[in-house]
Formats: structure tokens, sequence, C-alpha cells
């Protein structure tokens, strides 16, 4: 049995299909146009169909690639080697393969500071205790770095997307690992 639909009510469904296609069209184009810095026209527009695109998870990941997008944010660590030069790592290093795991590692860092308050602290422990069990490490040194964006005059002139002068670097914690006694005589306790 075949359900036949009234020419009428089949013309209100493809009209009605019609405005939704283009809302959504619209609220794709609008979703990235609208980053900072904006029009306030783009900014309200995007206030208006900002439930929709969280919704459908339409909203995301836009100010990354916005043409201001702010400072990226690495994890340096530092492990400390009796007479020896210390073991130095960025996460994520740049040399990891395929590129798609650095891209996630990239994101896990970039978000580090998303995590609430109260879960900071196991973050930051976890990862460290990761790096330190690779490098069989009691001792390990955690450090926030910031990589602010070269601006245009900058590469224009010369410099490079890496110059020391972009980064910041601010210190986090020391952690010990390994016996309660071996922790608090490395804390000096």
């Amino acid at each position: 049995m075949k359900l036949r639909v009234p020419g009428k009510f089949r013309k209100a469904g493809h009209g009605l299909l019609s405005l939704w296609l283009a809302f959504h069209v619209f609220c794709v184009f609008i979703a990235p146009a609208s980053m900072p810095p904006s029009s306030p026209v783009l900014s309200g527009a995007r206030e208006l169909v900002l439930p929709y695109l969280q919704a459908l998870f339409l909203n995301h990941g836009y100010h990354f690639f916005a043409p201001d997008p702010g400072a990226s944010t690495l994890i340096a660590w530092s492990i400390p080697r009796e007479s020896d030069v210390p073991v130095r790592g960025r996460f994520p290093d740049p040399a990891i393969c395929p590129r798609l795991l650095y891209h996630r590692y990239f994101m896990l860092a970039e978000n580090i500071d998303s995590f609430p308050d109260e879960m900071q602290d196991q973050v930051y422990m976890a990862i460290a205790r990761h790096f330190a069990d690779r490098h069989q490490a009691r001792e390990i040194t955690l450090s926030r770095i910031l990589h602010h964006p070269s601006s245009i005059s900058r590469v224009l002139a010369g410099g490079r997307l890496t110059d020391p002068g972009t980064f910041t670097e601010e210190p986090l914690e020391t952690y010990w690992f390994g016996t309660p006694e071996q922790s608090a005589a490395a804390a000096g306790f």
C-alpha cells in the first residue's frame, strides 16, 4: 500500500525543508565568521543561532583558527640526573607520529586548564607520573609554556614562528615519586 500525500502538503514540506536547509547553511557560516574580532552584526547573529549550534555541536574549535587565536599551551618537563645534564622535553613533542596523535596530544595540552579546579592537581600529577615512569625518574618538574603567535610584521622582518621571544614559561610544580620516605626525603621533610 502506497501512501499518497496531497500536492499542497508536499509543497509545504519542500518549503519547510528548504527553509531549514537555508537556516542550517547560515548557521554553519556564521559560527566561524562571528569569532572575535568581528562586527556587532555578526556577533548578534551568532547569539541568535547559538542554541542550534550547540545542539548540533557545530560551535567547536573556530577560535583556534580565527584571525586572533591567542597563545597555544604546551607542557614542559625536566628530570634531573646526578652528575649529568637534565632530561628535558615538551608535551606534545613535535616528533610524534602519526600527526593525528600529535594533534590529539596538542588539544589535551591546549585544554588542560578546562578541567575543574579540584581536578587540576590530579591532571598535572598524571602527566608528571607518565613522563617520570617513561624515564624511570623519581623527581620531575613541570612548566606551562605559552607559545604566542608571531605577528605578520615580525615574520615579514625575517622572524620565525619558533623564535624564542614567542614563548613564555611558567613553572608549575616539582613532583616526587617512589616510597613515601623517598618522596619526603627528596622534598626536604
